[in-house]
């Protein structure tokens, strides 16, 4: 047996047409009745098989169908169903018809036993179609389910006050989304205004860290996430109470700048925790980056993302 789905579709469909019809005395009405029951329960399957198949639209899950299904042409995969649904249709009405034309009650039969062959033989040749959808389903699991909304990102090394911030933007509704190639999944958000929706989304375990650390498939995947940001937010711990230095976060800092073409808006977290040393190095951040938009209030960034996000009507619009 090359592939069980194929076997127990085939299964399920003449076990339903052994139980149909039979309330027709006339044999041709009868086979009739089985043949449509087995072609329908069969083309069901299958269109519900075609539209399980998406075809990614917008470029950040075309970035990461490419990473993940380099081994499946998508595109085809969706075809080949289609192509399978029109050829057992076909094979359908020829023997529907030919039963329709004749009286001969063996012919009547043998055309009802060819169909069941051809149909047989049809799906159990393109087995390898249907493995291929079960691998496409088992690996779409892993994509994220990320609203074509206006998006910010959040971004900063661990136990910097990334989840914190986004618990005090979006509340506590927050949604977890696994990410491919990653062992961490993706913290979503939102907040809401009367004009649109803001998705925020934490990275935990992926934008904390150098890209240098990162092998090829990795390194991608974060790329991936440059065409979904429409702003990226850096959250800086000054008192060092997350375990890194601000150096190391600084480090992380350029580095985020070099993978993302986006605006990045810095945030200072444990604001409550700071003494006159994390003053003074707050001051320093504002005068050295006089050119990034700087906060250590979560609600007057929340006001902030509001505000610029309504004057750019193109992301959400």
């Amino acid at each position: 047996m090359k592939y069980k789905f194929v076997e127990e579709l085939l299964s399920s469909a003449f076990k339903r047409a052994k139980n149909s019809g039979n309330q027709f005395y006339d044999i041709k009405e009868r086979n009739i009745v089985k043949l449509q029951t087995i072609y329908q329960y069969i083309d069901d399957k299958l269109e519900k098989i075609y539209n399980d198949i998406i075809l990614p639209e917008n470029k950040f899950y075309k970035e990461l169908y490419k990473l993940l299904f380099t081994d499946i042409n998508i595109k085809k995969l969706k075809e080949r169903i289609k192509y399978i649904r029109k050829i057992i249709k076909q094979i359908y009405l020829k023997y529907k018809n030919d039963i329709k034309l004749t009286k001969d009650k063996k012919l009547i039969e043998r055309y009802r036993r060819e169909f069941y062959g051809r149909i047989s033989s049809i799906l159990r040749r393109n087995w390898i179609i249907f493995k291929y959808y079960n691998i496409y389903l088992n690996r779409r699991r892993k994509i994220p389910n990320i609203k074509n909304l206006p998006t910010v990102v959040i971004s900063g090394l661990p136990n910097v006050g990334k989840s914190t911030l986004l618990k005090n933007l979006t509340g506590s509704n927050v949604k977890i989304e696994p990410y491919p190639f990653t062992t961490k999944d993706l913290m979503v958000g939102y907040i809401k205004t009367p004009y649109f929706d803001i998705q925020v989304i934490d990275t935990p375990g992926i934008l904390d860290r150098s890209i240098e650390e990162m092998n090829e498939i990795e390194k991608k995947s974060i790329l991936a996430l440059n065409y979904l940001a429409n702003l990226i937010i850096y959250v800086f711990d000054l008192t060092e109470t997350c375990g890194y230095s601000i150096k190391e976060q600084i480090n992380l800092l350029n580095n985020i700048k070099k993978i993302f073409n986006k605006e990045i808006i810095l945030y200072f977290s444990k604001k409550d925790l700071f003494k006159e040393k994390e003053e003074k190095i707050l001051n320093e951040f504002i005068k050295n980056y006089n050119n990034m938009n700087i906060f250590y209030d979560y609600n007057e960034l929340k006001e902030f993302l509001i505000s610029y996000i309504k004057n750019k009507k193109e992301w959400y619009i």
